[in-house]
């Protein structure tokens, strides 16, 4: 029953820009979505949809149409559209912007203050004023009431509430202007308040702005990071940096799409999100576009962790817990590390950074060499060790022959051969390669002679190109470059041996690879390279010590290296002695070369090696207050190697507990991954081992069914070595809860039976952990809900020992356990059994619970069989039941409310009795002072009583309703999806019965909404059933409403229609038809009871229900009386759509029913269809807009008649003409009306349109009055929105425009326009309009009383 909602989040468009690839990439897109067969709820757009740095930059139509066709490519209508601006959608240049945002707050001077978060509003309206294109932009998307949410400056920020969510709009191009354009941002936190005050907090929350979260000023970053807490939001959509992120950035799931426009190193992408709305949990995929053409992603960057999908928690009552309990984390606070403090969100990169100097490829470096020695100066290149130097001097003389190349100069001998060649002229012809890697300080000399360049660590792409002089089988450029760090000689060597073995990666080779275990004439060479230019063995032993550090490390930290006994001595010195070419120096640290650490292990004594770990291992804990990834597993490895495998473990233990605590347990962690195939270190106690194992069960998502029983095979072996008394309660307490996760009763039980065998009243480790020992006891109560027959409730009573275990009869979850647990039983495991056996086998159940004293599965029993009764008419044995058990259980919340309201169910039943007995039991029911008690029964008391209520006073019914449905909304009672829309469809009838006519079509609206989204979804299941049982509703309010009965073969409403009834027991009245005749009498019944914009929104609906059926069908000819609504909102290929294909329907209808076929089909096609069209026309035409007469051109060319050709070619022959005068109409009249009358209107209105205005006034009052009616008859006042803009617009214009053609025309000007202006809106705006004109046309006409009539009405 669940119902998914899927988003796409798109950004940074930058539509403007062109480029092959980019336009490519963009075209593709739409079809890539469509073939993912994707029917998304949501599109989000993050800003950038234009560029701002092309010379046309403004917003066109185009662009607008780009974003339709991306909603049409997920079946998304624009108003599931949500946009925010992008940096490149203002008009930063604006007058006066830039002066404002200085007065604000301009690189840290300004009055403005995070904390208070206030900014003026004369410099908001500034501001905001360079959105002012943007919002004009909108206008092509959204209409009025949408767009009135855009360019306030009083409210920036904004929440549009959906069904499913909040969806929060930031402008976070406040602060943005020259000079401060992507950092230190601010988005006025008052003006954010206002909006998150407007949130929903029992629904998720989706922020969308185009700068994410951290380009905002810290101070900002702090005051919105506690705001959005608090209110429980969770996930933040953003763009701006043109590649997709996603990450955590403390509680909050912060995401970006990447750039629709191809860019060097970055990923252009979009992401697709799937929320479950039972359990909150949202996943998101990254599908981007590669070379071949868009696909999905095959990892997203969640702090370089690769993985498949990103998942997030949206619920906002999240409490930021997972699955172990926090009252075990209480019983295992003695294994952790005091005082540490672990945010994985500050891990250091898998790849390290790389100092490049902007050089892309090699060949730049070469041309960069070149370019100083063509320029007459000396070149000096140094690098660390082994990076290349010597290759590069070979190239350069490859190109020079004539270069001298003075190779491995001795960075000690460098100044002096520079100043003899500088001496001896030899600029432009000398090349030094330097030993070192540290440049060379030429103090004294004139160094615009010299150019100095280091050669850095190969990129990715220069890493690739290397590779692919291997030819390698598969794409393996990246594996190697993240182990190699770029190091030339690293590259080739692991080149070189994956080739010799096929390019094969399997567990072997891969082992061998990070060992770099494969090549002993490699580590023999370093061995060799030590020995000769670092002679000293002091520096040596240094070196060994330094080559122990696994990451970067301190001057401090080689002095207390070097400390350690033996100790060595001036480590400051000999450090320096080092740098460069065995230690590479750092911003404020130090490196060991990474040729260096990759193939030398570090030769120490075994005790210095150890010593070395452990002091290592401690400098992590007093350095940092805080632990990244990185340290944890530095400490953990360092600890290991310094035999301290305890410390290890509980540094392990530590960081998944405190991590648990705040929800980021990331997937895909290293964390995630230690320990998880192999044994434990020996030399960890058992203690450890159980908590290591523990929460690798517990905690650790996506094991293999593998790896899940290895962890639990070695916990339980580990637990069954365990001698301590005081502690054997405590692991076999922690044993059941794994045996209840991973389903086996049996065995949880058995250990559940020994927890209590064992506890003891003189336990001293319970009595220690205090309020965890409650838990232990209350394992037993989840093993019910894995019970699924007779014998497991035994089985599980045999072990309940009432005696011996601490339990509240008032918990939630025990009670919700037994109840489920018999719910499930009965209704399910023994559905197929007759009933008699079902409650012989409740009844021996419940007789063994109450011989055990377990008072919750007794009274979920009783509760069981009388459903059961009830179900089943037998009422008197459902009450008898209720008097012989009800007493014993009185003084229990539990029992008071369901057994309470299965006897009022029993009354509300029987319909020989008097329904206030069943009032009486529902209000005891719900006299419970604990609400949140079994949500699911508190709800449908609740109805229940809503239904008796009505039949004698149905405004209390409708309150007992509406707060039925203030309950179910709150996500806390996690209440099925479907239940939450049965409670609106009843509360719609109740709506109906109590005579709100507006409200009840509004919640049906709600219910079928949501319904036919299920079902163009493809979920069916509850969804034909429940769309039926809707049917029934509209066709009642639709007959109440013309005053007409029900048709006889329709099922009569009734209160509890929905909720009584089993929701998949109407499926064979479900046709595929069904979609659309919904949304058709929705619109109509909207539109009957007044709610126009609602009405709208059904009639593009029922045109969407309509292309997606695919064919055409006799009854999508009812379409064409929706035509006003897509003529008012000039949505023209709706317009073209809705005539062609009814057009069609007819064809069809008339071919299957030649009774049907009328001889005027011709004639009423063009007053009904092209008629108000052409109005439409005529008044864009005033504009210079003449789309419209053009789209009418098209629609007779298509049209084929189906009676008299010749007739329809006089109509087509009105709109041939060149021009329209006196004389045309004169031709005109002498045709007979009655035949002719739609040539007659067409003549008559594009004569008016272009005649003077007394000859106009007087073809329109002999024209509108009858037409207007006509066309109401069949269209309905839809039309008069149409009829009104024509006629306003015409006569406004010719107002303006043709003062000589009317008298008093000063008055006209300055009074009569501005009452015709106070009409607009108005259902009589066309009659008060001509009655105006009609007092200043030059020529005064008689009008009959038809006229006269409709003028003054």
């Amino acid at each position: 029953m669940t119902n998914i909602i899927n988003w796409l989040h798109i950004s940074d468009l930058h539509l403007g820009s062109e480029g092959a690839i980019t336009n490519m990439m963009r075209n593709e897109l739409p079809d890539y979505l469509k073939g993912l067969g994707v029917k998304c709820d949501y599109v989000f757009c993050t800003g950038d949809i234009r560029t701002a740095n092309v010379s046309h930059n403004v917003f066109t139509d185009e662009m607008s149409d780009y974003l339709k066709s991306i909603c049409d490519a997920v079946q998304t209508s624009v108003d599931r559209l949500y946009i925010v601006a992008g940096n490149h959608d203002v008009n930063r240049d604006i007058e006066g912007r830039q002066d404002a945002i200085k007065n604000v707050l301009f690189k840290g001077d300004g009055y403005y203050d995070p904390k208070e978060g206030v900014i003026k509003q004369e410099e908001m309206s500034v501001i905001m004023a360079g959105e002012k294109d943007f919002v004009s932009f909108l206008g092509n998307i959204y209409n009025e009431d949408r767009l009135k949410f855009y360019g306030n400056p009083k409210m920036p920020h904004f929440n549009i509430e959906t069904e499913h969510f909040n969806i929060l709009h930031v402008d976070t191009n406040i602060a943005y202007t020259t000079g401060q354009e992507s950092n230190d941002l601010y988005v006025g936190t008052n003006f954010l308040y206002n909006a998150v005050c407007t949130l929903n907090t029992n629904k998720p929350t989706i922020l969308l702005s185009h700068y994410p979260f951290m380009s905002l000023l810290q101070g900002e970053k702090k005051v919105i990071s506690t705001m959005l807490q608090h209110n429980g939001v969770r996930l933040w959509l953003a763009g701006h940096e043109h590649d997709h992120v996603l990450q955590k950035v403390q509680y909050i799931s912060s995401l970006q799409a990447g750039a629709l426009r191809k860019e060097q190193d970055v990923r252009s992408s979009v992401l697709l999100g799937q929320y479950n709305p039972t359990t909150c949990m949202c996943f998101v995929n990254a599908h981007t576009w590669f070379e071949e053409g868009w696909a999905k992603y095959p990892y997203v960057d969640l702090e370089n962790t690769p993985q498949d999908v990103f998942s997030i928690n949206l619920n906002p009552k999240l409490n930021d817990k997972v699955a172990i309990p926090q009252d075990l984390k209480q019983a295992m606070n003695g294994l952790t590390l005091r005082d540490v403090n672990v945010d994985l969100i500050q891990r250091e990169p898998l790849l390290p950074a790389i100092q490049s100097d902007n050089i892309v490829e090699r060949t730049a470096l070469l041309d960069r060499c070149l370019n100083a020695l063509d320029d007459g100066k000396i070149l000096v290149i140094f690098g660390s060790l082994k990076i290349g130097k010597s290759t590069l001097a070979a190239q350069i003389h490859q190109h020079r022959p004539k270069t001298a190349i003075y190779d491995s100069v001795l960075q000690t001998d460098l100044e002096n051969k520079v100043k003899i060649l500088l001496k001896e002229g030899k600029g432009g012809e000398s090349v030094l390669v330097s030993t070192g890697a540290l440049n060379l300080n030429i103090a004294g000399l004139d160094d615009s002679r010299v150019c100095q360049i280091e050669v850095p660590l190969l990129t990715v792409a220069e890493t690739k190109k290397l590779v692919d002089t291997y030819g390698p089988e598969q794409n393996p450029h990246m594996f190697i470059y993240a182990h190699s760090c770029g190091h030339p000689v690293l590259v080739r060597t692991l080149c070189e041996y994956l080739k010799a073995n096929h390019w094969r990666l399997d567990e072997k080779h891969f082992s061998n690879l990070l060992a770099y275990s494969f090549d002993y004439n490699l580590s023999r060479t370093m061995a060799d390279l030590m020995r000769t230019l670092l002679a000293d063995t002091t520096d040596r032993a240094l070196l060994n010590r330094l080559l122990i550090v696994n990451g970067t490390f301190t001057e401090d930290d080689a002095c207390k290296l070097a400390g350690i006994d033996p100790s060595i001595d001036e480590p400051r010195m000999r450090l320096n002695g080092l740098v460069p070419t065995w230690v590479m120096p750092l911003d404020n640290c130090f490196k060991a070369n990474p040729l260096i650490s990759k193939l030398w292990k570090p030769d120490v004594p075994e005790q210095t090696f150890k010593d070395a770990n452990l002091l290592l291992a401690e400098g992590i804990l007093t350095k940092k207050k805080v632990l990244g990834e990185h340290d944890v597993l530095n400490y953990i490895l360092y600890s290991i190697k310094g035999g301290a495998d305890d410390n290890a473990g509980r540094m392990y233990i530590t960081t998944l507990m405190k991590l648990d605590d705040i929800g980021e347990l990331p997937h895909g962690s290293l964390l995630c991954k230690l320990w998880i195939n192999v044994p434990l270190p020996e030399g960890m106690s058992i203690d450890v081992k159980i908590g290591i194992r523990y929460l690798q069960i517990a905690l650790i998502k996506d094991l293999s069914a593998t790896q899940r029983s290895f962890l639990i095979k070695d916990l339980k072996d580990n637990v069954s070595k365990c001698t301590d008394a005081e502690k054997i309660p405590f692991y076999s307490s922690m044993i059941t809860m794994i045996c209840w996760m991973e389903g086996d009763i049996e065995g949880g039980l058995s250990h559940y039976h020994r927890y209590l065998e064992s506890k003891g009243d003189d336990n001293k480790l319970l009595k220690t952990i205090g309020d965890a020992k409650p838990f232990f006891d209350n394992n037993i109560w989840f093993f019910l809900l894995r019970l699924s027959n007779e014998q497991d409730f035994i089985n599980w009573l045999d072990v309940f020992k009432v005696d011996d275990i601490e339990y509240s009869h008032n918990d939630h979850v025990i009670c919700e356990c037994c109840y489920l647990a018999i719910e499930r039983l009965w209704r399910y495991h023994l559905g197929g059994k007759p009933v008699n056996d079902r409650v012989k086998i409740l009844f021996r159940i419940l007789e063994k619970a109450e011989l055990k004293r377990c008072s919750e599965l007794a009274i979920a029993c009783v509760f069981a069989i009388m459903e059961i009764f009830n179900s089943e008419h037998r009422y008197e044995e459902a009450r008898s039941l209720y008097e012989s058990k009800y007493s014993k259980y009185e003084e229990l919340p539990f029992a008071q409310l369901i057994l309470n309201g299965s006897m009022g169910n029993s009354y509300f039943r029987d319909v020989a009795e008097v329904h206030g007995h069943a009032l009486d039991y529902f209000k005891r029911s719900l006299s419970i002072a604990d609400t949140e008690l079994i949500p699911n029964i508190m709800l449908h008391v609740k109805q229940m009583m809503a239904y008796v209520l009505a039949e004698t006073n149905i405004n209390a019914a409708v309150k007992e309703l509406e707060e039925a449905l203030q309950y179910v909304s709150d996500v806390k009672h996690r209440i099925d999806i479907y239940e939450y829309y049965q409670c609106i469809g009843e509360l719609s009838y109740a709506y109906w019965c109590a005579g709100n006519e507006q409200k009840a079509v509004e919640k049906l609206s709600e219910c079928v909404r949501f319904v036919t989204n299920d079902l163009q979804d493809g979920k069916e299941e509850f969804a034909k059933s429940f769309i039926c049982l809707l049917g029934c509703l509209i066709i009642k309010y639709q007959c109440d409403l013309d005053n007409k009965p029900m048709p006889k073969d329709q099922a009569i409403p009734h209160h509890g229609m929905f909720t009584e009834n089993d929701l998949s027991s109407f499926d064979d009245l479900y046709s595929e038809d069904r979609i659309y005749t919904s949304c058709y009498q929705m619109c109509q019944l909207c539109k009957m009871v007044g709610l126009r914009d609602l009405a709208r929104e059904w009639a593009h609906r029922t045109l969407d229900a309509c292309k997606k059926r695919g064919e055409v069908r006799e009854i999508h000819y009812l379409l064409f009386l929706l035509l006003p609504y897509f003529i008012e909102d000039n949505d023209k290929d709706a317009i073209l759509f809705v005539i062609n294909h009814t057009c069609e329907a007819q064809r069809i209808n008339y071919e299957n029913h030649p009774e049907l076929h009328k001889e005027n089909a011709d004639f009423e096609f063009v007053e009904f269809s092209i008629v108000p069209l052409l109005m439409m026309s005529l008044s864009q035409n005033l504009r210079g807009d003449d789309s419209g007469l053009k789209l009418i051109k098209k629609v007779f060319d298509n049209y084929h008649p189906v009676n008299n050709p010749e007739k329809f070619e006089l109509v087509k022959s009105v709109f041939d003409r060149p021009s329209y005068d006196k004389d045309y109409i004169a031709e005109i009249n002498k045709l007979d009306m009655n035949d002719n009358y739609v040539v007659y209107i067409c003549a008559y209105l594009m004569t008016a349109y272009q005649s003077e205005a007394d000859y106009a006034f007087s073809l329109l009052i002999a024209l509108l009055p009858m037409l207007e009616k006509q066309l109401i008859q069949i269209l309905g006042e839809d039309i008069k929105p149409i009829i009104n803009h024509f006629v306003t617009d015409f006569w406004k214009a010719k107002i303006l425009t043709a003062p000589n053609e009317f008298k008093d025309y000063e008055f006209l000007r300055e009074k009569g326009l501005p009452l015709i202006e106070k009409y607009e809106g108005k259902i009589n705006q066309a009659n008060h309009t001509m009655l105006i004109v009609s007092n200043h046309i030059n020529k005064l006409i008689k009008l009959n009383g038809l006229q006269e009539d409709w003028m003054y009405r």
